[in-house]
C-alpha cells in the first residue's frame, strides 16, 4: 500500500511539475490567442477614445478603456492606457497589476516581475498579486525566490490552495521530494474540503 501511495504521489509530481498555476484567472491564458473573444464594436472604442481625448486626466475612463482592449486581446493599447493611467497615479493596484498581467500573458517575465513588486509594495498582503509573481520567478527558473514568496503566501493565509501547489512544484523542480510531498498532501486537503 506504500508502495501504491509512493507511485501515485511521484506520478502527481510529475504532473503537477509541468503545470504551475497562475492564480490569476485572467492570467492563466494568452489573451493575444483568445479567438472566441468577439471584439467590441470599432465605435465602442472610437467614441471612448473621443471622450479620453476631451478630457485626458480621466482615469476613470481611461480604465475603462484599457479594461476593454485588455478583454479583446488588444496587449499594445490596453499597456498604453494601463501605462498613462500609472504615470498619472504610480500607486493605482488596478493598473500596475494588469500590467503585470499584460507582461505576464505576452511571456515577458521580467517585465511582468517589475510590475508585480510595484503591486506589492501597494498591497503586500494580496495573493494572487504574489502567486503570480512567484509564478514568474519561477519562469525564469528563480525557484528559491519562488519558494520564498509561496511560504510567505502561506503565512498570509494557510489556505491558499494555490500557493501550496504551487510550492509543492517548485520543491520537486529543486529536488525536494519530502517537502513537495507535504505541500502537495496539504493542497489536496484543502481542495478536497472546498467540494
Amino acid at each position: 500500500m506504500l508502495i501504491m501511495k509512493k507511485i501515485l504521489f511521484y506520478s502527481l509530481s510529475l504532473a503537477l511539475l509541468l503545470s504551475i498555476v497562475a492564480c490569476n484567472s485572467d492570467s492563466q491564458s494568452n489573451i493575444k490567442t483568445k479567438e472566441t473573444e468577439k471584439a467590441k464594436p470599432i465605435d465602442e472604442f472610437a467614441e471612448l477614445e473621443g471622450k479620453l481625448a476631451a478630457d485626458s486626466t480621466n482615469i476613470e475612463l481611461r480604465n475603462l478603456l484599457a479594461t476593454r482592449y485588455y478583454s479583446t486581446g488588444q496587449l499594445e493599447k490596453a499597456a498604453y492606457h494601463f501605462i498613462e493611467i500609472y504615470k498619472q497615479d504610480n500607486s493605482d493596484l488596478n493598473a500596475i497589476t494588469n500590467l503585470g498581467n499584460i507582461y505576464y500573458d505576452d511571456h515577458q517575465d521580467a517585465k511582468a516581475i517589475e510590475f508585480y513588486e510595484k503591486a506589492i509594495k501597494v498591497d503586500s498582503t494580496n495573493i494572487n498579486i504574489r502567486c503570480d509573481l512567484a509564478t514568474c520567478y519561477s519562469n525564469l527558473s528563480n525557484y528559491k525566490m519562488a519558494i520564498k514568496i509561496l511560504k510567505h503566501n502561506s503565512e498570509i493565509d494557510p489556505r491558499h490552495a494555490k500557493s501550496h501547489y504551487n510550492l509543492s512544484i517548485m520543491y520537486n523542480r529543486i529536488g525536494d521530494k519530502v517537502n513537495a510531498e507535504k505541500e502537495l498532501k496539504t493542497y489536496q486537503t484543502l481542495t478536497e474540503g472546498a467540494k
